[in-house]
């Protein structure tokens, strides 16, 4: 009976850590990808979630996490280390910091990839990610021109001004021209 009371404990705290640490990942990682995407997807690409995401990943797994008995390497202001115990405790809110700086550098990142599109320099074999280039490796001729709010289909307007209209957003049977 002990011994399974202890396995009781001992596989609640696991799986109860586990679940803190998913949703630290989904709010330092996930939750700037979404609010960029949902609110502002003008202002984010390929380019600037790669390096945010990168970043904050790396930020995140050296800022330490004690639920899975490892040190912090990177440690912020008023990290302290709990009497008798080898692993600290950030004081900081590092949390809330990866995730700003995550999204920071999204919007940094992305606006200077735009930039250097502009100028020539990513384009053509040096887009590596495809982020302005469409399928046929040929500059995106596609414009968005709706959001598709509930109550109207979406339309997709291709520069050769044919528009493809859709109730599901994903294209349809139908075509007209503008």
């Amino acid at each position: 009976i002990c011994g399974g009371l202890f396995f009781k404990q001992w596989y609640q705290r696991r799986v109860r850590g586990l679940y803190l640490i998913c949703s630290d990942l989904v709010f330092v990682l996930l939750f700037p990808h979404l609010l960029l995407v949902v609110h502002f997807p003008e202002r984010a690409n390929r380019y600037g979630f790669g390096v945010g995401f990168s970043l904050a990943l790396l930020l995140r797994i050296l800022a330490g996490e004690p639920v899975l008995g490892y040190d912090a390497i990177i440690k912020f202001p008023g990290y302290q280390y709990p009497e008798g115990s080898d692993i600290g405790v950030q004081k900081f809110p590092f949390r809330i910091f990866c995730m700003l700086l995550h999204l920071g550098l999204v919007i940094l990142v992305s606006f200077l990839a735009d930039l250097a599109n502009q100028k020539g320099y990513l384009t053509g074999k040096w887009d590596i990610l495809g982020e302005y280039l469409d399928s046929d490796n040929k500059p995106s001729t596609t414009v968005i021109e709706n959001s598709c709010p509930a109550n109207q289909p979406n339309k997709v307007v291709p520069l050769d001004g044919k528009v493809n209209v859709s109730a599901n957003g994903h294209g349809g049977q139908e075509s007209s021209t503008v």
